[in-house]
């Protein structure tokens, strides 16, 4: 049987975007892997817990355990489910006839595993499965472990606040329309709310570069932006080059790309100027997802910002960001 699955995890000095693509899947069931943790996790309540995160360059990296290992996973919306690096976890079953596409080439030998639970007191992760890829340049490119990244699978039945000012991410277990069933976990008043549409699992904002209509992808992975080389003059002319760097991906291969900044982009009430961003070509993501998306924004919109995500809903909200 044929289907489609797609996951993105987007780094800049490793820079890594992964999208398998068709291909069949191995009816084999794959075999069971320990329980995944929160260690640092405070609980408010049977229904809330705080994680703490640290930066490994512009990555968010929180701890995490599974089985008796703990250590670094990244918070990737960008990628559709719970990810480990083969560099630690062996095992799993291989996906057949599984097709990868990255910015840069293929990715080899995909394998996928059963976690028997992804829990901390009160909040239980069902049916949930890894996939298992080398991850190995990513962590000599940061010059940490990294057990995996945590995506989109495990963290959609909660509401998410990314919160850089504090340096912590809060989970809030969500009904099925997406109201919060614990009433007191978050007693700050909403500053701006923004609707978003999902394109497979990213979050899609439409927005503009000065007056120009764009639609951009959010991912918690991506340390710069991304900017369709093939966008409208009249955004790029709001793109000022400052160099070239090399675009490396989850494969082999490397390709050239021109970094700079972009100018004047806003959605909704959110502003934001100056992103650092790369020029590149967003065609084979864009074919593999089915859409058209005109870049990707990341950190450089997250970092300035306490943002909340909500899935069920569609919405970002923003609280407000506090000054001594």
């Amino acid at each position: 049987m044929y289907y489609l699955k797609f996951l993105l995890c987007l780094f800049f000095l490793g820079l890594t975007f992964y999208v398998p693509c068709f291909g069949t899947q191995t009816n084999t069931k794959p075999p069971p892997t320990p329980q995944l943790y929160f260690p640092d996790a405070d609980s408010l309540s049977a229904l809330t817990i705080r994680i703490p995160f640290k930066m490994a360059g512009r990555l968010i990296v929180i701890q995490a355990g599974l089985g008796e290992k703990i250590g670094n996973f990244i918070l990737d919306t960008g990628s559709s489910s719970l990810i480990l690096n083969s560099v630690h976890f062996k095992g799993g079953v291989k996906k057949r006839g599984y097709v990868s596409i990255g910015t840069t080439g293929a990715v080899d030998d995909v394998k996928i595993k059963a976690v028997e639970d992804f829990s901390f007191p009160g909040l239980i992760f069902e049916k949930l499965y890894a996939d298992v890829i080398d991850l190995g340049h990513l962590e000599r490119k940061k010059n940490i472990e990294i057990l995996g990244l945590i995506g989109y699978e495990p963290l959609k039945e909660f509401e998410i606040i990314v919160d850089f000012q504090l340096k912590q991410i809060t989970l809030i277990r969500l009904d099925k329309k997406g109201n919060r069933l614990d009433s007191l976990a978050l007693l700050e008043p909403i500053m701006d709310s923004l609707n978003f549409r999902l394109q497979a699992h990213i979050i899609a904002i439409d927005g503009k570069v000065d007056n120009t209509s764009v639609t951009f992808g959010l991912d918690t992975g991506a340390e710069l932006n991304l900017l369709h080389k093939g966008i409208r003059r009249k955004v790029l002319n709001h793109f000022k080059i400052s160099k070239r760097t090399v675009l490396n991906g989850m494969g082999q291969h490397e390709v050239e790309v021109l970094a700079g900044k972009l100018y004047k982009f806003t959605c909704g009430n959110q502003r934001l100027s100056g992103m650092r961003t790369l020029l590149t070509n967003m065609d084979e993501m864009n074919d593999a997802f089915n859409t058209n998306l005109d870049g990707l924004i990341g950190f450089e919109f997250l970092c300035m910002r306490r943002t909340i995500i909500n899935y069920k809903k569609k919405k970002l909200y923003f609280l407000k960001w506090y000054h001594p």
